[in-house]
């Protein structure tokens, strides 16, 4: 099976040029040769060809997408493998990720913010409904449309609730920056966690900056976990600022308790500040006005994996096991007796420099890597 333009996967999808390139797919507009629809592809990459791991991954990304059906949540419309190598065809959303909105220190007034929240939520919700957990959710993964109508796209690391775990022991899978601290600790990811990390994008969008940062991606990981939330800037209404702070809630069961529950906070906060969550246009960003180029992002959707040491839970000394100079109290219960981290130990444990995956490994819980958050893989405009 040949790569690049004029393949034809499962003899109907002709590709055309490339859209997005990572360590384990490339994405490309296709044509639907049956409807003469443009399509987007996503492909495994040749030198993965017959790779497993990979293709059950592709297999499940394609399966749990497949699940959900919502306007706001990109559609996947096919997949299929040949000659070792898989591939999934999707709606090809005519917009722009979030991450262009945001890019240096950019807000998003709450006019139209509000409404983009409103839409994520709801595809949230429609997930959860249908036993999928996103796992990644970030600006990268936020399409919006000119008209305003946004479009959660990738589901390279989701998990359904009947899946066979694929990660391997002492990993963490997710995106440091927007990492939920119960997934940063090890623990299986909810759909609270996805609202999550909801909140640190609705920070950062109302804000201009994230609420967590640190000098390595360690730091940022587990400042999910230990740090309070720093105040919002006075600029922020306090309806939003509200909704915020409940979405960023370290401990699970504090957090909205569902989608359809953050839906309904959102539109009463919209209502409080005089503001319609009906989809609007956004003004262009700048990223727009920039030539049309394929990105090749650092973190694919679907993470690579390599060997690292498993999660060992140790009992320590108990001046050991006090929670740590700064700890906020109310992760506590999140973090456990045998999950405080009094210090991180940087091991030379390596991954792919192309991942989704966060080891956990260590004397405790060390996380010796994190790997930074990519640029987004778009999805350009037929």
């Amino acid at each position: 099976m040949t790569s690049g333009a004029g393949r034809v996967l499962g003899g109907r999808y002709t590709l055309l040029t490339p859209i997005a390139q990572g360590g384990m797919g490339e994405v490309w507009k296709a044509r639907d040769r049956v409807s003469g629809h443009i399509v987007a592809a996503k492909v495994l990459r040749p030198e993965l060809a017959g790779e497993e791991l990979s293709l059950s991954r592709l297999r499940l990304e394609a399966r749990n997408s497949m699940s959900i059906s919502h306007p706001n949540i990109a559609n996947t419309q096919d997949s299929g493998q040949e000659d070792g190598i898989g591939w999934i065809i999707m709606e090809l959303v005519d917009g722009y990720p979030l991450t262009d909105y945001l890019r240096g220190g950019s807000r998003i007034e709450p006019e139209y913010l509000m409404p983009i929240l409103i839409q994520v939520a709801m595809a949230l919700g429609a997930a959860a409904r249908a036993g999928v957990v996103h796992r990644d959710i970030k600006p990268a993964n936020i399409l919006v449309r000119p008209d305003g109508m946004v479009k959660l796209t990738d589901f390279g690391i989701s998990r359904a609730r009947d899946q066979v775990n694929l990660t391997a022991a002492g990993m963490v899978m997710g995106t440091a920056q927007y990492l939920p601290p119960e997934q940063a600790m090890g623990e299986i990811a909810t759909p609270t966690g996805d609202l999550y990390a909801l909140g640190v994008i609705a920070y950062e969008a109302a804000a201009g900056r994230r609420p967590f940062t640190g000098e390595t991606q360690v730091d940022i990981a587990f400042a999910h976990v230990n740090d309070p939330v720093p105040p919002l800037p006075d600029f922020v209404p306090e309806p939003l600022a509200d909704v915020i702070l409940h979405l960023l809630e370290k401990d699970p069961a504090k957090r909205p308790e569902s989608g359809s529950a953050a839906v309904r906070e959102i539109a009463a906060a919209a209502k409080a500040m005089g503001i319609s969550v009906t989809p609007r246009p956004l003004p262009l960003p700048k990223a727009a006005q920039r030539p049309t180029e394929v990105r090749t992002p650092v973190q694919p959707s679907v993470p690579i994996l390599a060997p690292v040491r498993h999660l060992t839970r140790r009992t320590l000394p108990d001046e050991m096991l006090q929670p740590p100079s700064g700890l906020n109290p109310r992760v506590r219960s999140v973090t456990g007796r045998h999950a405080v981290v009094p210090r991180i130990i940087d091991e030379a444990t390596t991954i792919a420099p192309s991942s989704s995956m966060i080891p956990i490994t260590g004397r405790h819980v060390t996380v010796p890597r994190i790997i930074d958050e990519a640029p987004p893989p778009p999805v350009a405009p037929p």
